[in-house]
């Protein structure tokens, strides 16, 4: 259960064997079916789940619309981090796009293994860098790319996504109509 979150931290920290035994004494799984809510939009985000087995998306909705905000896959994780780190409610959901089993760690669980594990300030640190810069490319992406641009690093970068995920939410995720990358796909394809 604790396998695969233990050897995401250790591509950032080396941990003892107790560092180890720590970690296997917080977490809770779940296993949570296609199409549920880890989290619906308007209550606080309490929590960080470890995939390790499935696939979720964040998403907000306006007036009924649903919009991608971002994909999670396994051996990554999945929260509404501002929420979490304000308790503020969150404005996103986040749903399960395939059947999977995720590893829970409450905020408590978090705060404790930072108190006591040194450690894993650092890892903490250095995975909310890691999140800045690429919510950072997202944004610049926004402003000085294409649709067709974007799409193409998208393809680029996440190929699982274009793989495992709808297209309408793809399309949604990069800000343009299921229609707008069919058209996108096709010239695409003519090129190569």
């Amino acid at each position: 259960m604790h396998t695969q979150i233990i050897s995401f931290f250790e591509n950032f920290i080396s941990l003892n064997k107790e560092d180890i035994a720590l970690v296997k004494s917080v977490g809770a799984l779940k296993h949570v079916s296609k199409n549920e809510f880890l989290l619906t939009e308007g209550k606080p985000c309490s929590f960080v789940a470890f995939i390790n087995k499935g696939l979720f998306r964040a998403f907000y909705t306006v007036d009924g619309q649903e919009y991608s905000k971002q994909f999670f896959f396994e051996n990554g994780f999945c929260s509404d981090y501002s929420s979490f780190l304000t308790q503020r409610n969150a404005d996103t959901y986040l749903q399960a796009i395939e059947d999977s089993t995720v590893l829970i760690l409450q905020k408590e669980e978090i705060d404790m293994l930072y108190e006591k594990v040194p450690k894993f300030v650092y890892f903490g640190k250095a995975l909310a860098e890691s999140l800045f810069i690429k919510i950072s490319d997202i944004k610049t992406s926004f402003i000085l790319n294409t649709p067709e641009e974007r799409y193409s690093n998208f393809v680029k970068e996440r190929p699982k996504v274009v793989q495992r995920v709808p297209q309408y939410m793809i399309a949604s995720y990069l800000g343009i109509t299921p229609e707008a990358l069919s058209r996108i796909r096709k010239r695409l394809t003519k090129k190569k």
